[in-house]
């Protein structure tokens, strides 16, 4: 059977590119043709690929991920019969630097995608197209996503706001009582008039002040002193319009938490739990149904990846090399390959996941204290070891089983208690590794 290869550059706005490359004798049958996305121009794009090719040949056809513009032009090609490879930008611009080192153009861009399934046929994985109900769901996750983005953006600008107009609260007061301190208590005056006993009885009387020994108090107060004394009044920096600024910050982020909570409970968990009712990601530690919701939004399919390796590959969790000789560079960034969605949920869920589980917690205590890696490389590296227990779970379809260092079954009391014997992390190799300036720097030697 004869084969035809489409190269496509898609536009978002402008017409489409095309090139048509006979693979038999490596030459171009058509070597730009424009298209848009309307039946009749897409069928005579077929029709120009399958001239001159006898009956019925193979035609494939390799496309970049250009927004959304991809979707209804496969959905198009795929109903009538072609095979379909999506490709990266970067793997395009790489190949185009190979064969048009000093140029660029949408020309020359889509015969570059037309040669790359010759090329390099095993990097193409068959473009899986989602349902209309699996677009639903990646759609509301990157909305979730924006929705933690905005909280986050939040909650740093308040942390701003502290270190400004309190010198910094994180070590000041505890977290279960911040919120109550910048909605009622974030004029210094106000805490200085007040008095420990009066800031006493009214923490007292909050929910989270629960089994609290009120020893933060005094230390607060002592800050609030210490600021009245160096500033020459509260309007040099105008505190009560401050207050009234942190109060609209807690108000949005309030408002964003329960529109969040919302979107998961009313679109994200019923298509979730519809669409993957056997998926047991959620028995992974580190792993609860928002996050497993998250992964299989873009993962859709297990099989599309033949291998861990390939999926581990496409999370982007893994990090980049460079040998040359007998030298090889250390230390080089993950490679930012697949969605940045599941990249930044696998590094939280890592977080979470190094606590509970006794391997992925010798993983990130041998990078830290072995390797004196810091605190984002290691969960980097137990965000890896995490994308290879995910593979494995869609694989087997099987829930996740808790096992100790020699792979025997262990349950979650017995696993923590193990962590906290052998793979606590110390607070000088902490220290040591970190990007910050020692607090304690040794003294210079004598001369």
């Amino acid at each position: 059977m004869s084969t035809r290869i489409i190269g496509i550059d898609l536009a978002v706005t402008a017409a489409h590119k095309a090139a048509i490359l006979d693979p038999a004798s490596n030459r171009f049958v058509v070597k730009q043709m424009t298209f848009r996305t309307s039946p009749a121009e897409l069928d005579k794009l077929l029709r120009r690929a399958r001239h001159g090719a006898g009956d019925n040949p193979e035609i494939i056809v390799v496309l970049e991920a250009t927004s959304l513009a991809w979707h209804p032009v496969s959905l198009y090609l795929q109903q009538h019969g072609a095979k379909l490879y999506r490709v990266n930008g970067r793997m395009t611009k790489r190949m185009r630097h190979v064969r048009y080192p000093h140029a660029r153009s949408d020309r020359l861009d889509c015969q570059v995608l037309a040669t790359l399934y010759n090329a390099y046929p095993s990097k193409l994985d068959p473009l899986y197209i989602p349902t209309g109900e699996e677009m639903t769901l990646q759609r509301a996750c990157r909305e979730f996503v924006r929705y933690r983005e905005a909280i986050t953006a939040i909650d740093n600008r308040l942390t701003a706001y502290d270190n400004w107009a309190w010198l910094g609260l994180t070590r000041l007061v505890p977290a279960r009582a911040l919120d109550w301190m910048r909605s009622e208590w974030y004029d210094p005056w106000d805490v200085t008039a007040a008095g420990i006993a009066t800031l006493r009885s009214t923490w007292l009387q909050q929910p989270a002040s629960k089994n609290d020994d009120c020893a933060w108090l005094q230390p607060w107060l002592q800050r609030a002193e210490a600021l009245t004394q160096l500033l020459p009044s509260r309007e040099a920096i105008d505190y009560p319009a401050l207050v009234s600024s942190t109060n609209r910050a807690l108000a949005q982020r309030a408002c964003l938490s329960e529109e969040q909570d919302v979107l998961f409970k009313t679109v994200i968990a019923p298509l979730y739990r519809r669409l993957f009712p056997d998926c047991q990601l959620s028995s992974l530690y580190g792993v609860g149904e928002q996050s497993a919701a998250i992964y299989m939004a873009f993962i859709h399919s297990i099989d599309r990846f033949p291998t861990v390796e390939s999926f581990r590959q496409w999370t982007g969790m893994v990090p980049a090399s460079d040998q040359s000789g007998n030298t090889q560079s250390k230390g080089l960034g993950i490679t930012q390959a697949g969605p940045n969605i599941v990249k930044a949920t696998l590094f939280l869920d890592a977080h979470v996941a190094r606590r509970y589980d006794p391997q992925l917690a010798a993983i990130y205590y041998k990078q830290m204290v072995l390797y004196g890696k810091h605190y984002t490389q290691a969960i980097c590296v137990v965000a890896s070891h995490l994308a290879n227990r995910i593979y494995a779970l869609l694989k087997e379809n099987r829930a996740y089983e808790l096992r100790d260092l020699d792979g025997e079954p262990i349950s979650s009391s017995d696993a923590r208690a193990l962590i906290e014997e052998r793979f606590l992390v110390p607070a000088e190799v902490r220290r040591r590794t970190s990007k910050h300036v020692r607090r304690d720097p040794q003294p210079a030697p004598a001369p």
